[in-house]
């Protein structure tokens, strides 16, 4: 239910396109992607909208949203499967429900809920009130900024280990988290860390690094290839106009 919810919130305000062309392509994708998890799944479904930033996320555990910049970046579809292998891993394990409930307990003194109206109420109410009391605001960046501390490296693993099980090149994530990242490839040090010059990108970056010489060889030698299919979708999302309205 609230991932319906959120999912309503985002789509009214923010255009998502809901194409047939597009969805084909990139759900192929997640769905192989998707099969290397444990367990039976509901299948994932990704959407896209057009905001400022390049940027992704999940939205319960059967919506990932991907935002048209982010698509720019991206060079082939193993660079679109890791950064799906990583919001599926925040999907499976609930982060956002996680974070959510935290919010209805820190900011509204609630511990339970119970149908669909009362959760859309009590999310309403946690968005006004951040808006209207800025120290609301610097409590709930400190909560997500602590839940990705705890989350977004063991979402970073499990992108590689996905994405390579899937057979696609997992150095093509590092590639792409060092882009879209702006790392250029650094990745600072444990001295740096102690004192504070690197910033928990450069962290994350290391963790990558770490992670990919664990894999195999064969798995760390594949080598990503642009495939005519990406670049004629990736074309088709860059060029719609219809996804461009705000």
């Amino acid at each position: 239910m609230l991932g319906d919810i959120q999912a309503d919130l985002v789509e009214d305000n923010y255009h998502a396109a809901h194409d047939e062309q597009f969805a084909a392509h990139i759900n192929t994708i997640a769905a192989r992607v998707q099969s290397q998890f444990p367990g039976e799944q509901a299948p994932v479904h990704v959407i896209l909208i057009d905001t400022p930033e390049a940027n992704s996320f999940s939205v319960g555990p059967e919506r990932i949203y991907i935002i048209r910049k982010m698509v720019a970046l991206l060079r082939n579809d193993e660079e679109l499967a890791g950064l799906l292998g990583h919001e599926l891993s925040h999907a499976m394990t609930h982060q956002n429900r996680i974070i959510v409930t935290q919010l209805f307990h820190e900011i509204l003194g609630v511990n339970a809920v119970s149908d669909r109206k009362d959760i859309g109420e009590k999310l309403s109410r946690v968005l006004d009130s951040i808006d209207r009391d800025p120290k609301l605001l610097s409590k709930t960046s400190a909560i997500m900024g602590k839940q990705e501390k705890l989350h977004q490296s063991e979402a970073d693993r499990v992108a590689l280990y996905a994405s390579a099980a899937a057979g696609f090149s997992p150095r093509a994530y590092l590639e792409l988290f060092e882009r879209s990242e702006g790392t250029n490839g650094s990745s600072g040090s444990v001295l740096t860390d102690y004192f504070g010059a690197p910033t928990s990108n450069l962290k994350r970056l290391r963790e990558i690094q770490k992670t990919l010489r664990l894999l195999p060889r064969p798995c760390r030698e594949m080598v990503a290839v642009a495939s005519s299919a990406f670049r004629t979708w990736q074309a088709a999302v860059l060029s719609d106009p219809d996804l461009a309205r705000r």
